[in-house]
């Protein structure tokens, strides 16, 4: 009776420590993240298993749950995740981060049977649309906020070449004992880390921005100024607008979940008919695109009951996209107010992952926060608050970690603190320093050799009929030399012709504020008159004046040329750019030419000093303000505005020699078209004249094309030396289609391969006197449009492979045309080019 009075008492007293333990509060706090990309999951349900007490993670993934503990786990769900159960223990307070594996979303199949059914997300989109005026906030007078804006770049899914690295092994242990990793704890490498707090202010009519950055840091293995990057990395290129039809992201233009034609594009379910985002009571409603390799996307919106506002999206574009190196477009926005009247954006994260792009090389992370504080709407601004559209203060950099630490409006993870320091310790890594000079030789044609820059590369060697094997060597100073004066020189040598050709030139920064520099320069090299060309089709860059250097130069009449130019350019107010150029340079012909000499085999060498006046006015463009870089520098902030670039060349006789007196006017415009469902398309539209009687070089040589490459810039099936005009007017048209048709036939939808049109039509006369001129040079075949224009369209597939693109090119006029008896014209051409578009 002892030992069963003796059990009694141990198994009570067992009873009720273990009933003290079952039942004591456990306070439970953490995150909840997408297993996949440790990106936060915003309003996920976590409940205690077995019970109705519960509550749900904010818009950054974190919750907080107090409770009696009587059962041993809480259980998490999601729209588009799997259920998770997770152990909890007995200790008062815990903090758990709790990894979410995504699901395949996918919705259920409407069917209309007899009684006519009806998908009843379809009367709720019915609505959003309907209430898009009242409720879109582009169509607020004016509004402001405080923007907090974080920005993180990582490399990740390092090839195995990668991974033998001695310098990547160094750099992924010290992220591994960081913490720095991803959802398989396999560690990333960061690149770059910024913090941007800016006041964002925006008017609707006359339309204007402004931000003024109050406070930036940023870290970056190749990035050096903070000022430039804050304004990248502000508030004013980080705006999405969900109900505009199409949302622009990486250039691309995806259509969006609550576009005006949704039942065309997209699949609905209604989920929920009173979801709760935080106290506002909505729809909530997932939607898939009809087909999957079009610009759209898999998600879920929030809608308000009472206004049919979106309050909250989470829209992610699938591999099946027809997008290249993109793995992954993820787009969080949630609305700030109570749900009523137009609503901005309180909170916005994106994430952008990137494939590799070979499978020795890695990919990319770039995440992007955004949250939005003290929004005011309705205040009226005086005529000169949005003169400056982006400002920086002077002690935007003069903050240290604790101010971040007290003024992020949401905090971060110990391991996201610690990727400064890592960014930092990767930079000191001198095999990490010889990759970043190789990286900056690939992407500005430059290597950098502490003061001096030798390039650019692409000029180094060239072959050609006229100069044989050509070798050059060139140099300019950067920004570490002095960050207002430019120094820049070359010298070549052709191995066939035996001669030496070399250049000089010095540029000084007046002002960067207003970008202000002047410069002058000298060169003795050889030209090509086909290249003389004052048409905006033919735009100069590197890699355009490296390839003229190969080839049968001779076709393109050479000739030796000393040319002096002087220049001096602003920018008066923003996107208006004045330049004025003086210039005197000289035509040595390599050709039988000849312009005041009846003599047909003489070559007469002809002097020329002009004045060149060029006005441009880019609307929408941003100029940004950097220390250290010497050149101007501007981003678009409406990439569909028209570019206007207006020329006025005088040419006077008896100026440093100048044999001809002369005039040239010349406008071009430039724009991006955004085409909906059809794409993008781009436009150039260029017209010039010529009052003057002129040699054949200074007329406007229209520019052919003779190879086997596609040349946006030319007539690409137009010969050299085929038309000439002194009066002209030209339309050059390219149509992107994306996937449109070829995303609807199975096989080819698969290969991602892209339609594409083209279309050129010129306008163009000659005066009588400038017939005569070129008729006394035997040497060329010019001829003068007549009444009808020159047109050549073309239609072809891009994309193949994810970089080449081949066009099938039609002469629509002037098929029997020939710039020479010996010579076909071309009716009918193929051209391949390279090109890489995601």
């Amino acid at each position: 009776m002892r030992y069963l009075l003796r059990l009694l008492i141990i198994s009570t007293l067992f009873f009720i420590g273990a009933t003290n333990a079952w039942s004591q509060k456990i306070a439970l706090s953490g995150k909840i993240v997408d297993a996949a990309t440790f990106e936060p999951v915003s309003y996920a349900t976590i409940s205690v298993k077995g019970t109705t007490t519960g509550t749900r993670s904010d818009f950054d993934g974190s919750f907080h749950l107090t409770f009696t503990r009587t059962k041993d786990s809480v259980t998490i769900t999601c729209v588009g995740y799997r259920e998770k159960s997770v152990y909890v223990s007995d200790k008062a307070t815990q903090n758990l981060t709790i990894r979410l594996q995504p699901s395949a979303q996918t919705l259920q199949e409407v069917r209309v049977g007899p009684k006519g059914y009806i998908n009843p997300a379809w009367a709720i989109l019915r609505e959003i649309v309907k209430h898009k005026a009242t409720n879109d906030p582009a169509n607020l007078q004016s509004y402001q906020y405080k923007s907090y804006n974080r920005i993180e770049l990582d490399a990740s899914h390092l090839s195995d070449k990668l991974l033998r690295k001695k310098f990547i092994g160094q750099a992924l242990s010290l992220a591994d004992s960081l913490n720095v990793t991803d959802a398989d704890h396999v560690p990333v490498l960061p690149l770059f880390l910024s913090e941007t707090i800016s006041n964002y202010y925006y008017r609707k009519s006359p339309e204007a921005k402004k931000e003024d950055i109050i406070h930036t840091r940023t870290k970056g293995i190749g990035f050096e100024d903070g000022t430039l990057l804050a304004q990248l990395t502000g508030s004013t290129f980080q705006q999405y607008n969900f109900y505009k039809n199409f949302v622009s992201a990486a250039g691309k233009d995806f259509v969006s979940p609550i576009t005006d034609s949704w039942k065309g594009w997209y699949d609905y379910e209604l989920d929920n008919r009173d979801a709760m985002v935080g106290d506002v009571k909505c729809f909530q409603i997932s939607f898939k695109p009809k087909r999957p390799q079009d610009l759209a996307f898999t998600g879920t919106i929030w809608v308000v009951k009472d206004t049919y506002a979106l309050y909250r999206i989470k829209a992610t574009v699938q591999p099946a996209s027809n997008l290249n190196f993109i793995n992954q477009i993820k787009i969080e926005q949630q609305m700030g107010g109570n749900g009523k009247g137009p609503l901005l954006p309180n909170k916005t994260r994106i994430l952008v992952e990137v494939d590799q792009l070979t499978k020795n090389s890695t990919g990319f992370l770039a995440k992007l926060y955004t949250t939005n504080t003290d929004i005011t709407t309705g205040k009226t601004y005086g005529s000169d608050f949005f003169k400056k559209s982006i400002s920086v203060a002077d002690d935007a950099q003069a903050v240290d970690e604790h101010f971040w630490d007290t003024n992020r409006p949401d905090s971060i993870t110990a391991a996201e603190k610690s990727v400064y320091h890592l960014i930092d310790t990767v930079k000191s890594l001198p095999t990490v320093k010889n990759y970043l000079i190789v990286a900056d030789l690939l992407i500005n044609g430059y290597y950098r050799a502490g003061k001096i820059s030798y390039g650019p590369f692409l000029n180094t060697f060239s072959v050609n009929n006229v100069e044989g094997p050509r070798f050059r060597l060139g140099f300019r100073t950067n920004s570490s030399f002095d960050k207002k004066w430019i120094l820049g020189g070359y010298v070549a040598y052709g191995m066939k012709d035996k001669e030496i050709k070399f250049g000089a030139s010095v540029d000084y920064i007046l002002s960067r504020k207003h970008w202000t520099e002047a410069g002058i320069s000298y060169s003795h090299d050889l030209n090509q008159v086909a290249l003389l060309s004052d048409s905006y089709l033919y735009q100069r860059n590197n890699l355009f004046a490296a390839l003229t250097r190969f080839g049968p130069v001779a076709k393109r009449k050479p000739f030796d040329q000393d040319l002096i130019t002087a220049y001096i350019s602003r920018d008066l107010f923003k996107g208006f750019t004045e330049k004025v150029t003086l210039s005197n340079w000289s035509l040595d012909p390599l050709f039988a030419f000849r312009f005041q000499d009846n003599n047909p085999n003489v070559s007469q060498k002809m002097v020329v000093s002009e004045l060149q006046l060029e006005t441009k006015w880019s609307p929408g463009s941003q100029p940004l303000i950097s220390e250290t870089v010497n050149r101007p520098l501007s981003v678009k902030s409406k990439a569909t505005a028209p570019v206007f670039t207006f020329r006025y060349t005088l040419g006077f006789k008896n100026f440093l020699g100048s044999d001809i007196n002369y005039q040239k006017f010349s406008v071009n415009v430039i724009q991006t078209l955004k085409t909906g469902r059809f794409g993008r398309g781009k436009y150039s539209f260029s017209a010039g004249y010529i009052p003057s009687t002129v040699p054949f070089p200074l007329l406007e040589n229209h520019l052919g094309n003779e190879t086997a490459l596609y040349n946006p810039n030319a007539f690409n099936l137009m010969h050299f030396f085929e038309f000439a005009s002194d009066k002209y007017a030209n339309l050059s048209y390219t149509q992107h289609f994306e996937g449109l048709l070829l995303n609807e036939i199975p096989f080819i939808a698969k290969l991602k391969w892209r339609l594409v049109g083209t279309a050129n039509v010129l306008y163009g006369d000659l005066s009588s006197a400038n017939r005569y001129n070129i008729n006394q040079n035997p040497s060329i075949s010019l001829s003068g449009l007549g009444s009808k224009p020159y047109i050549e369209t073309g239609y072809g597939v891009e994309n193949i492979f994810k970089f080449l693109r081949v066009d099938f090119i039609h002469r629509i006029t002037y098929r029997d045309h020939a710039p020479a008896p010996d010579v076909n014209p071309k009716n009918f051409g193929i051209k391949v080019s390279a090109q890489l578009r995601l």
